[in-house]
């Protein structure tokens, strides 16, 4: 293993290690959703950037902090009853998954890291897309009025 692998791998541990307290609590409330969800739209789209860049062994670690977070987000849309959301959650994680699978090959192939991207981009945007409503003045994104149960107009920020 080079040395340079072994410093990557290492930041890798270190990160996990930093955020496993933080992985391991749940989210409950939407101010909790809407920082995790920060963190994880960070984090991905490094994901996104450095796959392309093809400097998987970074992208990983990264990865790792994206994955651990959007999985903490199952709590909040199982807590609010939302079990399809909490079903999105679970299947979007499993893209994640398959992403790092992806960039755990020897040799990487490229084209099936970069697929296996969109594939999870596909997944984050699909719950977005029923979930989620994105602020114009901020790019932030809120819960879409109803989701929980509150009256129109009351959604989220």
């Amino acid at each position: 293993m080079t040395a340079a692998r072994r410093s990557v791998l290492l930041a890798g541990v270190l990160v996990v290690s930093a955020s496993a307290s933080a992985a391991a609590q749940k989210v409950f409330t939407p101010d909790e959703l809407r920082v995790v969800e920060r963190i994880v739209g960070t984090y991905f789209e490094a994901v996104r950037s450095l796959s392309a860049a093809q400097d998987y062994e970074t992208a990983k670690v990264r990865l790792i902090v994206a994955r651990e977070y959007l999985a903490r987000s199952w709590t909040f849309w199982t807590r609010h009853e939302r079990s399809d959301a909490a079903k999105m959650v679970t299947a979007t994680t499993a893209a994640l998954d398959a992403l790092d699978d992806r960039m755990s090959e020897v040799p990487i192939d490229p084209a099936g890291v970069q697929a296996a991207v969109q594939e999870a981009s596909a997944r984050c945007a699909a719950c977005h897309a029923e979930f989620r409503v994105e602020h114009p003045n901020t790019g932030t994104y809120g819960i879409k009025p109803g989701i929980l149960g509150e009256p129109a107009g009351q959604g989220q920020p």
